[in-house]
Formats: structure tokens, C-alpha cells, sequence
């Protein structure tokens, strides 16, 4: 075993656990376990301890939750019956409310969302949460021989929030706690390209991680100039975007080796990992997920696709009940050849804003954009974004100067989805990724109720 991996498996680890309580390996042991075991009753377990919390001590929840009776009989009637799915804007404009009032101040740790719809979430935390988080991750990794001290790359944006300073301390950290290496995300370039070539080449990590988008632009570099690469993968982790048949295609091809989907998000933790069979496993001891009408927000039986509620299962500090995470999914009934007791999504679709207003007011999901614009020459990149359902602008990247695109075609084909839309097209110079540094191919910038 590597020395670095060595010492933060042996030594760090239990030095963490031993003087600061930190239980990252102890829930990562709990979960290994309870992957296999009755799910159901762990959820009930957890949630009636949550409820019961949020009636004491969360002013948002005190009047609207029944008696501790009733929240012992059957707390998942009574989330679903008492508890109306709560959407961002709901929670931002009163979070003071979802506080509980016996976490003192000094056990809350600040934290915000990327910013990807333009309007971060700020929230607290606490380490439990944290040490959930993690240690759902390291499950998911385990699944592929991954452990905490694996050497990694990060092919990943600076955190924008940090100054230049603060960053650098983020990336000794990563380097030192973790054993991962961060190689700028914002700077792909040929001349780049060779140098985080060879460099993996010496360093010989275990995984490479990443955004969706970030991965195939890498993978693509490296196809186009016909790189062959002298190092081996476990595997790479693919996160934060959603991950579409192509790009996973497209990763195995060049990196031949298992393409793992981490689905997360910053305000509601690790909600599911993919296993070596291909099933899309939620972690379900740390949360409830609910696929609900995006009109409605009704719940939707398991095949339809509708956005995503989250229960964290472990936030006590400032509880949010079937929050609206912003995304677009589908739950599955099937069961995972794995063996694995936990449920499945069988698709993340990606942002609830990335569902297109059709014909009479009906929802498009915006990935037929890309379905549309992918295949032609001479586009290096788009983004699609729907004013209104009347209007839209379609911005275009070109390879180059000279490339002359069919307008006419690709409005005609986009009007094949999205006839009651006018849409006019902008060539720019490139396609900004969001404040998170996620890239957006179609993006909804009204309401679905017009």
C-alpha cells in the first residue's frame, strides 16, 4: 500500500476519531451493514425521531405536525398528510423559522448552494450531517475498490467563494487529508491537456472526479488527439450534472473502466451512488426522496418522471421536510442484480428548470435540445434558454469563423418540439458555465404555470 494512502487510512483517521470524535468510518461501517437490511424500518426509525424533533423544537413545523402519538403510530402518513413540499423560495424567505432552538450557534456550520438557477440557498449544518454525507460517498466508492486514502484527481473549478489564499490552504488540505490533486477545470487546453496527461501519468490515481460536462470535454481532448493513456483507473466519478448515455458511453471508450454517477446536492447531502451493475441506489438510511408532479407536486408512481422532495434524515439543525431540490427524476421498483436492499432512481434527468414549456402549456425536457444541436457539424456548443413559451434564444458556439450552420433547419427541427415558441438565434464566443461552474444546455427561465 502507497505511504500516503497508508497514513491516512492508519493514522490520520484514527487520530481524528480518537481527539476530535470524528465517525466518518463509524458510519461508513453502519451503512455497510444496513445496505442489505430491512430499509423500510430504518426509515421509519430515523423519521419518527426527526418528526418528533421538528414538534419540539422547529418553529416552521410546531403547529403544522400532529401529536407525538400520532408521529410514533405512522410518521410517513403523517409527512406526506401534514407536511406540504417546500420549495427554495419558501425556505429563504423565512430560514430563520426552520432553525431548531436547541442546537446552540457553535454547532452550526454555515453553508450555501453553488448558485447554479442564480439564487444561492444558505443553510446550516452540522458534523453529523457532514460525517453522513461523507460517509454515504465512501460507500458508493467502496462499491469499486475505492477507499478514503485512494489517490485522486479532481478535474474541478477554485471555489469561487474563497480568496487565492484561503484556495491554496483548500488545496494542501485536499492533498494532505485526502490525497487528492485538483487540476483546474477552467483551463483546458492543449498545451494543459498534455501537462494533466503525463502528470496522471506519474501520479497513477485510483479515480478521476468531476462535473459531468467537464469529464467529457477531457475525454473528448483526448480522442480528438488520438492520446493514448498509460495509467489505470478504478474508476471515474462523474457529479454534480446529470451524466447522459453518450457522455458515459464516451468516458468508457477512452477510460475504460467503470463510469460511477454520485447524485448529491450541497443542501441535501449524498442521495445516491451508482453500484458496478448499473443501479442507481439511493441512499435511503440518510434520506426519503419523492418524485412529485411538477405542477401539483402530487406524488407520482414509481416510472413517471417528476422533480425530486428530500428528506435529510439527518439534519436536525435546521430541518427541511420534502424539500424541493430543483431536480428531475424517476424512482424504479426493479431490483438491483447487486443484491442491495436500497431503492433505485432510474434516471436523474437533470434541473427542474430544464423542463421546456410545449404546445398548450405542456413539458418538454430540454435534453431533446441537445438530442437536436449534438449531431451537427461546426457547433462546438449551445445553450438553449426559454424566455417565455412564446419566446427563446438559442446561443451558439461555431468551431469556427467560416462554419456556415442551416438556421433554418435547426429552428424547423426545434419547432417539431416546441412549435408555440419563437425562437431567434445569438452566436457568442463561448457558453459561460453558472456561478457553481456546471454547464446548462437548456434552461427555463419562467414559470410551468405560464
Amino acid at each position: 500500500m502507497p505511504i500516503h494512502k497508508y497514513m491516512i487510512e492508519n493514522i490520520l483517521y484514527p487520530a481524528m476519531e480518537r481527539y476530535k470524535g470524528n465517525r466518518i468510518r463509524t458510519v461508513l461501517s453502519e451503512l455497510q451493514q444496513s445496505q442489505y437490511g430491512d430499509i423500510p424500518a430504518i426509515q421509519k426509525l430515523r423519521l419518527t425521531r426527526l418528526l418528533l424533533h421538528c414538534k419540539q423544537h422547529v418553529p416552521a413545523y410546531q403547529t403544522i405536525l400532529p401529536s407525538e402519538l400520532e408521529i410514533n403510530a405512522d410518521p410517513f402518513h403523517v409527512l406526506y398528510s401534514c407536511v406540504s413540499p417546500l420549495q427554495k423560495h419558501t425556505f429563504q424567505s423565512d430560514s430563520d423559522r426552520y432553525l431548531a432552538d436547541n442546537i446552540d450557534d457553535t454547532q452550526r456550520i454555515p453553508n450555501c448552494t453553488g448558485g447554479s438557477t442564480g439564487e444561492p440557498v444558505h443553510f446550516y449544518m452540522t458534523r453529523q450531517q457532514v460525517e453522513s454525507y461523507e460517509a454515504a460517498r465512501w460507500r458508493g466508492l467502496s462499491w469499486y475498490g475505492i477507499t478514503p486514502g485512494s489517490r485522486s484527481v479532481m478535474l474541478w473549478g477554485s471555489p469561487i467563494e474563497l480568496s487565492k489564499q484561503a484556495q491554496f490552504i483548500n488545496r494542501l488540505r485536499e492533498q494532505l487529508l485526502k490525497n487528492r490533486r485538483i487540476l483546474s477545470a477552467y483551463q483546458l487546453s492543449d498545451q494543459n491537456l498534455k501537462k494533466y496527461v503525463k502528470f496522471m501519468e506519474r501520479y497513477k490515481p485510483e479515480y478521476l472526479y468531476g462535473y459531468a460536462t467537464i469529464l467529457t470535454a477531457f475525454a473528448q481532448m483526448i480522442k480528438q488527439r488520438d492520446i493514448e493513456l498509460r495509467f489505470d483507473l478504478k474508476a471515474v466519478v462523474s457529479t454534480s450534472e446529470t451524466l447522459e448515455a453518450w457522455q458515459l458511453e464516451l468516458l468508457q471508450q477512452i477510460f475504460h473502466c467503470p463510469i460511477v454517477n454520485e447524485y448529491g446536492a450541497r443542501d441535501a447531502g449524498i442521495l445516491a451512488y451508482s453500484c458496478p451493475q448499473g443501479g442507481i441506489h439511493v441512499t435511503a438510511e440518510n434520506c426519503i426522496i419523492e418524485v412529485l408532479d411538477p405542477f401539483t407536486y402530487r406524488p407520482l408512481p414509481h416510472g413517471q418522471s417528476g422533480v425530486l422532495a428530500v428528506t435529510d434524515l439527518n439534519n436536525f439543525v435546521q430541518p427541511r421536510l420534502r424539500y424541493i431540490v430543483g431536480d428531475v427524476g424517476t424512482m424504479s421498483e426493479a431490483a438491483c442484480p447487486c443484491g442491495r436492499r436500497l431503492p433505485l432512481l432510474s434516471r436523474i434527468d437533470g434541473r427542474e428548470d430544464d423542463l421546456l414549456i410545449g404546445h398548450a402549456g405542456t413539458l418538454v425536457h430540454g435534453n431533446v435540445i441537445g438530442q437536436l444541436l449534438r449531431p451537427l457539424d461546426g457547433l462546438s456548443a449551445f445553450q438553449f434558454r426559454q424566455h417565455t413559451p412564446q419566446q427563446a434564444t438559442l446561443f451558439l458556439v461555431k468551431s469556427s469563423a467560416e462554419v456556415r450552420l442551416n438556421e433554418s433547419s435547426i429552428l424547423g427541427n426545434i419547432a417539431k418540439v416546441l412549435p408555440d415558441t419563437s425562437i431567434s438565434i445569438q452566436y457568442v464566443s463561448q457558453i459561460p458555465p453558472s456561478p457553481s461552474g456546471k454547464k446548462r444546455y437548456a434552461i427555463r427561465e419562467c414559470s410551468i404555470e405560464g
